[in-house]
C-alpha cells in the first residue's frame, strides 16, 4: 500500500537491487509520535538479515515545527551505517484515513479510474489536499457475505510532503510512503504465513488500529481513538524505563487504577472488533491476536486480553523469520526495542521483497 503513488515501492525494489547488487539493503523508517525507529534489512540467498537499527526520541513540543523534522533526519543519518540514499517511510495516526468501500466487481484499473473521478464522494477532505491509494482484492475473503471490499487510504498531502522535504534537504530520496497498518500486514504474512485468520491490534499513543487478516489479506480494518486524553501522559511515564533502560518504575495505587481503565477500554475495543468480524463472516479468529505498537507492552496487556476474550494473545515478533546477528540479540537496547520495531520492519520489507513474494 503506497499512498504516494509518484513513489512506487515496486520501482524502489528494482532500483535498490540495481544499485546494491545481489544483496540489497533496504531502510525502513517509522516516524512515530514518541520515537522514530529506523531499521535496515539485507537480503541474500540465506534470507533476510537485520543489518542495523536505531531509535530517536521525538520532541513533542517541536513535532509540528519543520526545522525539528530536518534535525531528526540529520540525527538518523549520523546513526545509519549503510548508504543512506533510497529509503521508505510510513504514515500513521490522524494523518491517515482508511475507509472500507463496497463496489461491484471490477478490474483494478476500472476501480482506480472510478475513484479518480468520484473521490470526493467518499472522503470529507478536499481532493486537492490529499494523496490516495486503494487496496484492491481480486476476490472477497472466504466466508464474507458482503460485496467485494476495497480499502481506500487517504493521507494528508501536507504530512507526506513535510516528511519528504525534510529528507530531501538532507540529500535523501524517499522512494515510497507506506501506511503503518499495511506495513504491519506485510510483516505478519512474511513472518507467520498466510494460513488462517489473525487479528492484529496496533496500540499506539494516538489510538488503536485493528485489522483482521484472512489468508494473508486484510478483511476488516477499524481505527478508534481513545476515550481519555490522559492515557498518553500516564503510559509514557510508565513505559519510559523501557526506552531509557533505567530502573523499572514502581506503579502506585492511583496509577494502577488508571492503568486498569486503559486495559478495560483496550479489551472492549478489541472484543468489539472480534464480534463485528464474526458477525460479518463464517469464520472466527482461529490463529489468535497479535499485539504491536508502543503501548502493547503495557504490563499484563496480553494475559488480560487472553483471559477475557478466550483467544490466544501474543506480542508480534517482527524478527521471527529474520536473521538477527548475535551481537544485536545481546544488545539490551535492542531487546527492549523489539516490540516497537514492527512498522519499521514492515516498511523495510517493501525494499527487499515484492508484495507478491510474501
Amino acid at each position: 500500500m503506497t499512498v504516494w503513488r509518484e513513489y512506487s515501492w515496486r520501482g524502489a525494489v528494482l532500483k535498490a537491487k540495481g544499485l546494491l547488487g545481489s544483496a540489497p539493503l533496504a531502510l525502513g523508517i517509522d516516524w512515530g509520535s514518541r520515537l522514530t525507529k529506523t531499521l535496515t534489512l539485507q537480503s541474500d540467498r540465506n534470507g533476510l538479515t537485520l543489518h542495523d537499527f536505531s531509535l530517536h526520541p521525538v520532541n513533542k513540543q517541536l513535532l509540528q515545527d519543520e526545522p525539528s523534522d530536518t534535525e531528526l533526519v540529520e540525527a538518523i543519518q549520523k546513526r545509519v551505517t549503510v548508504p543512506f540514499s533510497i529509503i521508505g517511510t510510513a504514515l500513521s495516526g490522524p494523518s491517515v484515513f482508511i475507509k472500507k468501500i463496497n463496489l461491484p466487481v471490477m478490474s483494478e484499473e476500472d476501480l482506480r479510474d472510478h475513484l479518480a473521478l468520484e473521490l470526493d464522494r467518499y472522503i470529507a477532505f478536499d481532493v486537492q489536499d490529499v494523496f490516495w491509494d486503494v487496496y484492491h482484492q481480486e476476490s472477497s475473503p472466504e466466508g464474507t457475505i458482503n460485496q467485494p471490499e476495497h480499502f481506500l487510504v487517504v493521507a494528508k498531502k501536507e504530512c507526506v510532503e513535510r516528511q519528504v522535504e525534510a529528507f530531501r534537504q538532507g540529500g535523501v530520496t524517499v522512494r515510497f510512503v507506506d501506511v503503518d497498518i499495511f506495513a504491519l500486514i506485510n510483516l505478519v504474512t512474511y513472518n507467520y504465513g498466510k494460513k488462517g485468520n489473525w487479528l492484529l491490534a496496533h496500540i499506539g499513543p494516538t489510538g488503536m488500529v485493528m485489522v483482521v487478516i484472512v489468508q494473508g489479506e486484510p478483511a476488516f480494518i477499524r481505527k478508534v481513538a481513545y476515550e481519555a486524553e490522559w492515557y498518553e501522559d500516564l503510559l509514557d511515564q510508565l513505559l519510559q524505563p523501557e526506552i531509557s533502560l533505567d530502573a523499572t518504575k514502581k506503579i502506585g495505587a492511583s496509577e494502577t487504577l488508571l492503568l486498569q481503565q486503559f486495559l478495560q477500554e483496550t479489551r472492549e475495543q478489541i472484543g468489539e472488533t472480534v464480534e463485528s468480524f464474526s458477525d460479518s463472516s463464517k469464520g472466527g479468529i482461529d490463529r489468535g491476536i497479535l499485539l504491536s505498537g508502543g503501548y502493547a507492552v503495557v504490563p499484563e496487556m496480553a494475559t488480560t486480553l487472553a483471559f477475557s476474550l478466550g483467544i490466544s494473545v501474543q506480542l508480534l515478533d517482527p524478527f521471527q523469520s529474520i536473521i538477527v546477528p548475535l551481537a544485536l540479540q545481546q544488545d539490551p537496547v535492542f531487546q527492549q526495542s523489539v516490540p516497537l520495531m514492527g512498522v519499521a520492519v514492515g516498511v523495510a520489507l517493501r525494499g527487499v521483497l515484492t508484495h507478491d513474494s510474501n
